[in-house]
C-alpha cells in the first residue's frame, strides 16, 4: 500500500448510509455520512468525525456490528482498534507475543475479530480475537474506549501454524465459519464450531485479495499479485461424491484446480514493464454475481456472473453439487492511466473503491471510488434499459428535413406504449432522485411521487432517449430543483448555479455565485437549442442548425464560418484561433529544425508533446529532440518573428512562453496593444480595458483607465494604485469574499471587474488565472507571463483535464488540434450531439498528424449526414477539402481518394464505357512505341465511341428511343432546345430508364407516354413500367 494513496470503505452494516476515507500522508481517517444524491457527478455527503492518530497499517476492516470499530493491522504486528464516530481519537491494542507483519484482518457479525500473520516457526498465523471480551464493559455512549478494558486475553482460537496468511475473511451468514488464504498454497474454509478443526482446502497460488458474494455465500473470490487471473470458488466442493458429472468433466478436462468454478486468465490489462496487479476485489451486496476489480493502474472492471445452465431433472441437476459459473457481461468503468486510447494523469487514476449499499435492486449498481489525487466520485453501471434503444429506434434515414429518424417507435396503442416506454422512462426518472436521507429513493414518499412522474411523462410528448445517453454530469449546471418533481422532469435553466466545491478535490478559497466562460457557453448553446440536449427534442433542432450552416457555407474558411456562426461568440474565439494558427503553418511557418509545430497549443508545447503520431512531425527521419534541443529550436524559430525578449518571471524555457504567447495572439506590439484599450474605453469597456492593460503589467495604465471610467471605478482605481504601491495584501476567506460580491453585486456580472479585485485582495496572480468567468485565452496568457515554471505546469495540466472532462470548446486555446483536442471534443459532442464543428476542427490536422477513430468516426458520421439530407454537392466538397488538406510533406493526401461511385455500363456486354483506346479495338504493337492504327470495324461505330455513344468494347450503340426512334444521347431533329417552354427544355436533356425492362426514352416523350399508357412503348415488352412509377422511373441523376 503506497503511501500517496487512500482507501475509501462502505459500511458493511446495511442500516447505516455511512462510508469511511483513510488518508494514509496525514495518518488520518474521516467517517462521512452519504445525505441525498449519489449520481455520477453529484454526491451529497457530509462529514461526521475524524480520528487523526491511526497508526501506519497495512491491512484493515471496519466492524458490521459496533458502527465505529476499525481494526487496523501494523507492518509490527500489532492490531489497533480505533474508534473513528466520536472525534475521541480512541485506540487500543492487540499485542502478539511473536512480532511479524499483521497481513489481514476480519469482522465478522458477531464481534470476532480474525487476525492473519506472516509465517513464523512454532506459532499458529491465523488468530481469532473475542472483540467483545477485550472491549470488556464499554460505554457506547461516552469518548473511546471508556471503561474498563481487559488487556491480558489471550486469542480465543489459534489455527494455521507456521504458513502465512494473505487474506482472511468471514462468511456473514454464518458468523462461525471463515476462509483464508494460504501464501502459495491454498485457499482453506475453517469452521470454528468443529472441534476437530476439519478444513476443505483449494490448491491455488491465487490467495489474495479473497471476496465474498454476499447475495449467494457459497462462491467466493481470490487473485495473485503476481498474474492477472482471478479465480472463483464454491465452498461445497468438499469432495468428488457431492459433486455432478458435469462439474466433475470441467475439472478434469479443463484447467479449472478442484473447487473453482470460475477462471478468468487476465481480468486486468497489463503494460510491459510495469508492475501492474489486482489490487482489490468487491463484491456487489445487492446483485448476486456482480463482482468490481480494481487495478493497480486504475483500472475498474465489473464482472457480472451467473450459473452455467442445468436441465432440470438431469443427472447434472445435483442438490449440493459445485456449480459452474460463466461470465454474463463486463462493463469497463474506468481504463487504465496508461490506455491509449483513455490516457489520464496517474495521479488521477482509482486507488480504492466499494460498493455502495443502495438497499435496493431496483438502481442501478454504483460504486464510489477515491482517486490518488483525493477525489471523491461516483460511478455507475450502464442502465439495464440502454440496450432497448436499439430496438426501439427506427435506424431508417430521413427522406426530407425535419423527419427525426432516431426518436422512438411511435405506438398507437396506449397499453402497448406503456409497456414498451415505461423502463426507459422510469430509468430517466430514477436518475435524478436522492438515493439517501428521509426523502431519499426507498421512502414511501418518494416512491409514490416517482410512479407519478413516470406515468405522466409515458403519456407525454417527451422523449428520454438522450436523457440516458448524455452525460449525467451536465446536471450539476442545469438542474435547479425546488420539488422532487423537478428532480425527476425536465432539467432547467433557471438557477443555474455554482459548480460543487468538492468536485475539484480541495476546498475553493472562495464562493463564487457567477457562471464559468464555460457554464456560459453551454447556456449559450441550449438558448438556440431548446430545451436541452439532455431530452431528444432537439434532435430535429440540432440537425436543421447543422443543415444550415452546411449550405451557408461552414466549411474550412475561418472568416465564413465566423460569419455563420454570429450568435456563439465562444465558437467565433475558437475559429479566430484556427485561422491564426493555419496562417501560420503556412509556408512552413511552424517548423522549427527539423519539428514541425503546426497547429500545437500551448500545452502540448509547453510539455514538448508532439502526439501520439509524433513522426508524423519530424522532418527527414530525425529524432525527436530533447528538452533543450526544444528550447533551441524554438528560439531559432521565433527569429522569424522577431519576438520582444522575455522579461517576465524566472524561468528556463523562455523561447517556449514565448511562443505559447505569440500562439494566443499575445506579445502585441506597444502600438496595437495601446490602439486596442484605447478602442475599449471610447466602447464604454474601462474594466475589460484596465484588466488587459493589468494582464499586459501597464499597471499605471489600468489605473489611469479605471479612473476614466466614472464614480463607481474610482474606489476600485484607488485601490488598485495603493497595492500597486505599497504591495499591501487584504486577505479574504470565503465568508468575507462572498459577503464582498453581495456588497457589489456589480462585480458578479464583470469577470474583468472581479479580476481586478482579487488581484487587489491577493496580490497574487492566481486569482486572475482561476477566474474561470475570464476567457480561457486569457487567464492562460495571464499563466504563462506570471507563473513559475513549475506552477505554470501544473495549471496548464489541471486545466486541460478540466477541459477534458467538461468538453469545453475553449480547450483550443490549450490543446491546438491535437489529440488532446480529440478528447475534449468527444465530450463536446456527448454534451451537445453536434460533430459537425469537432469534425471540421479535426480536419485541419486529421489524419496527417493524428491517428483516432473516434475523428474517422465522427468524418464519416457527417458524410452520411450530408448524404442522407441529399446535399451531395456538399458532401464531395467536404470530402475533396479534407483530401487536399491530408496531403503530407511530399504531396501525398493521407485520405485515399474514394473509388469511382457512378459508372455507365454497356447494357449489352456489362463493359465500362469510357473512352479508351486500350479498349476500342485499337491493335499495339508488339515492340517499340505504339503506332496507331485504323480500327477494323465499321468506322461508323469508331465515331460513335469518340463521341461516346458508344461502346468501346463492343461496339453497341446507345438504344433508340421507342416513340421517337432516335438514338438517346445525340441531338434531336425535332431541337426541343429550341422550344420556348423551359420545362421541354429541360426535359430533353435527360433520358428515363425502367429499372426492370431496362428500356430508355427521352424524358419528355416517355412523361407524355406514361400520362395515357402502363405498359412499355417498346414493342412485344409486357413491362407494367408505370405500375409504381415514382420507385422505377428515374432521371439518369438517380
Amino acid at each position: 500500500m503506497e503511501r500517496n494513496e487512500g482507501i475509501v470503505r462502505w459500511s458493511p452494516n446495511q442500516e447505516r448510509d455511512e462510508f469511511t476515507v483513510f488518508n494514509l500522508n496525514t495518518r488520518s481517517v474521516q467517517l462521512y455520512a452519504a445525505t441525498g444524491h449519489a449520481q455520477p457527478g453529484k454526491f451529497d455527503h457530509q462529514p461526521i468525525s475524524k480520528h487523526t492518530e491511526i497508526p501506519q497499517f497495512i491491512t484493515y476492516d471496519w466492524s458490521p456490528a459496533i458502527g465505529g470499530l476499525v481494526a487496523a493491522g501494523t507492518q509490527q504486528g500489532e492490531v489497533h482498534l480505533l474508534r473513528v464516530d466520536d472525534n475521541s481519537n480512541g485506540s487500543i491494542t492487540l499485542p502478539l507475543k511473536l512480532q511479524r507483519a499483521c497481513q489481514s484482518v476480519a469482522f465478522n457479525t458477531t464481534g470476532l475479530l480474525a487476525v492473519g500473520l506472516d509465517r513464523i516457526r512454532n506459532d499458529s498465523c491465523l488468530q481469532i480475537w473475542d472483540v467483545n471480551q477485550r472491549l470488556g464493559d464499554w460505554d457506547p455512549s461516552k469518548p473511546g474506549w471508556s471503561g474498563p478494558t481487559v488487556a491480558s486475553l489471550d486469542p480465543k482460537k489459534k489455527l494455521e501454524g507456521s504458513v502465512s496468511i494473505t487474506s482472511v475473511r468471514f462468511f456473514e451468514a454464518q458468523p462461525q465459519t471463515l476462509v483464508v488464504g494460504v501464501k502459495n498454497q491454498s485457499v482453506r474454509v475453517h469452521d470454528l464450531r468443529d472441534p476437530n478443526s476439519s478444513v476443505i482446502t483449494f490448491q491455488t497460488r491465487c490467495c489474495n485479495n479473497l471476496a465474498i458474494d454476499f447475495a449467494d455465500d457459497n462462491y467466493f473470490a481470490s487473485s495473485s499479485l503476481d498474474q492477472p487471473a482471478l479465480y472463483v470458488w464454491d465452498r461445497r466442493a468438499s469432495n468428488r461424491s457431492v459433486a455432478s458429472p458435469l462439474y466433475l468433466e470441467a475439472i478434469d478436462q479443463d484447467d479449472i484446480p478442484w473447487g473453482g468454478t470460475l477462471k478468468l486468465n487476465s481480468v486486468i490489462q497489463t503494460e510491459p514493464g510495469m508492475n501492474i496487479h489486482i489490487k482489490q476485489i468487491r463484491y456487489s451486496r445487492e446483485h448476486r454475481g456482480t463482482l468490481g476489480v480494481l487495478s493497480s493502474a486504475g483500472q475498474l472492471q465489473i464482472y457480472r456472473t451467473r450459473k452455467e445452465f442445468v436441465e432440470p431433472g438431469s443427472a447434472d441437476d445435483i442438490g449440493g453439487s459445485p456449480e459452474l459459473l460463466e461470465v454474463k457481461k463486463s462493463h469497463d468503468l474506468e481504463y487504465p492511466y496508461f490506455d491509449p486510447d483513455h490516457r489520464r494523469n496517474p495521479k488521477e487514476r482509482i486507488v480504492s473503491f466499494d460498493w455502495m449499499n443502495l438497499g435496493t435492486k431496483d438502481l442501478d449498481p454504483r460504486v464510489v471510488v477515491l482517486r490518488a489525487n483525493g477525489n471523491l466520485e461516483v460511478l455507475q453501471m450502464p442502465s439495464a434499459t440502454s440496450n432497448q434503444l436499439s430496438q426501439l429506434i427506427p435506424w431508417a434515414p430521413p427522406r426530407h428535413l425535419g423527419h427525426n429518424h432516431a426518436g422512438l417507435m411511435k405506438f398507437a396503442n396506449s397499453k402497448e406504449r406503456e409497456s414498451m416506454l415505461a423502463p426507459l422512462y422510469t430509468t430517466a426518472a430514477k436518475s435524478n432522485v436522492p438515493v439517501f436521507g428521509p426523502e431519499g429513493f426507498n421512502s414511501v414518499v418518494t416512491q409514490k411521487k416517482l410512479a407519478a412522474a413516470v406515468k405522466q411523462a409515458i403519456h407525454s410528448d417527451e422523449d428520454p432517449v438522450v436523457n440516458l445517453l448524455a452525460l449525467q454530469e451536465m446536471g450539476k449546471g442545469l438542474q435547479s430543483h425546488d420539488s422532487l418533481e423537478n428532480d425527476m422532469s425536465i432539467q432547467s435553466l433557471k438557477g443555474r448555479g455554482k459548480e460543487d466545491a468538492v468536485e475539484s478535490g480541495e476546498a475553493s478559497d472562495r464562493v463564487p455565485n457567477f457562471q464559468s466562460s464555460r457554464e456560459l457557453h453551454d447556456m449559450a448553446h441550449y438558448s438556440v437549442q431548446k430545451p436541452p440536449p439532455t431530452l431528444h427534442g432537439t434532435a430535429e433542432t440540432l440537425e436543421s442548425e447543422m443543415l444550415r450552416r452546411a449550405k451557408a457555407g461552414y466549411l474550412f474558411d475561418c472568416t465564413r464560418n465566423k460569419e455563420i456562426i454570429e450568435s456563439d461568440p465562444w465558437l467565433q474565439d475558437v475559429w479566430e484561433y484556427i485561422n491564426t494558427a493555419d496562417k501560420n503553418a503556412q509556408q512552413d511557418g511552424m517548423v522549427a529544425g527539423n519539428i514541425d509545430l503546426s497547429y500545437l497549443g500551448v500545452y502540448p508545447i509547453w510539455t514538448n508533446n508532439l502526439g501520439e503520431k509524433s513522426k508524423s512531425r519530424i522532418i527527414d527521419g530525425s529524432v525527436i529532440p530533447d528538452a533543450a534541443q526544444f528550447e533551441r529550436l524554438i528560439g531559432v524559430l521565433l527569429k522569424k518573428y522577431n519576438p520582444p525578449e522575455w522579461k517576465g518571471v524566472a524561468t528556463d524555457k523562455p523561447h517556449h512562453r514565448n511562443l505559447c504567447l505569440a500562439i494566443l495572439s499575445f506579445n502585441k506590439e506597444s502600438k496595437d496593444l495601446d490602439n486596442e484599450l484605447e478602442f475599449l474605453a471610447k466602447e464604454g469597456q474601462h474594466t475589460q480595458a484596465a484588466a488587459y492593460a493589468l494582464f499586459e503589467g501597464i499597471s499605471h495604465r489600468a489605473i489611469a483607465i479605471l479612473k476614466s471610467g466614472g464614480r463607481d471605478l474610482l474606489f476600485v482605481a484607488m485601490a488598485l494604485e495603493m497595492k500597486v504601491k505599497t504591495s499591501a495584501v487584504l486577505e479574504l476567506n470565503a465568508s468575507e469574499w462572498s459577503q464582498a460580491l453581495e456588497d457589489n453585486p456589480e462585480m458578479a456580472g464583470d469577470p474583468y471587474l472581479r479580476a481586478i479585485y482579487g488581484y487587489i485582495t491577493s496580490a497574487d496572480w492566481t486569482a486572475i488565472a482561476n477566474e474561470t468567468s475570464l476567457p480561457l485565452r486569457e487567464r492562460v496568457g495571464v499563466a504563462l507571463r506570471y507563473f513559475d515554471d513549475d506552477k505554470l505546469t501544473a495549471w496548464l495540466e489541471q486545466q486541460m483535464n478540466e477541459a477534458i472532462n467538461y468538453g469545453d470548446i475553449e480547450g483550443i486555446m490549450l490543446a491546438g488540434v491535437t489529440d488532446n483536442m480529440i478528447d475534449v471534443l468527444a465530450k463536446y459532442v456527448e454534451k451537445f450531439g453536434d460533430y459537425q464543428t469537432p469534425i471540421l476542427i479535426m480536419s485541419y490536422c486529421y489524419p496527417r498528424y493524428i491517428d483516432d477513430i473516434r475523428a474517422e468516426a465522427w468524418r464519416t458520421n457527417y458524410k452520411a449526414f450530408l448524404q442522407r439530407h441529399k446535399e451531395f454537392i456538399l458532401r464531395v466538397k467536404f470530402e475533396q477539402m479534407t483530401t487536399r488538406m491530408s496531403r503530407e510533406r511530399d504531396g501525398k493526401p493521407v485520405i485515399k481518394p474514394p473509388p469511382r461511385q457512378v459508372t455507365i455500363r454497356c447494357l449489352n456486354c456489362d463493359g465500362k464505357i469510357a473512352n479508351d483506346q486500350a479498349n476500342s479495338g485499337a491493335s499495339v504493337s508488339a515492340a517499340g512505341p505504339s503506332q496507331p492504327t485504323a480500327d477494323v470495324r465499321n468506322p461508323l461505330i469508331a465515331a460513335g465511341v469518340n463521341t461516346g455513344i458508344a461502346c468501346p468494347r463492343c461496339g453497341s450503340h446507345l438504344p433508340r428511343c421507342p416513340i421517337c426512334m432516335e438514338f438517346v444521347g445525340v441531338p434531336r431533329s425535332d431541337r426541343p432546345e429550341q422550344s420556348t417552354d423551359p420545362v421541354v427544355r429541360r426535359m430533353a436533356n435527360f433520358p428515363m430508364f425502367c429499372m426492370k425492362c431496362k428500356h430508355v426514352s427521352h424524358m419528355d416523350h416517355a412523361t407524355t407516354w406514361f400520362k395515357r399508357h402502363r405498359e412499355c412503348p417498346v414493342p412485344e415488352c409486357k413491362c407494367q413500367c408505370n405500375d409504381q412509377q415514382e420507385h422505377r422511373w428515374g432521371t439518369g441523376y438517380q
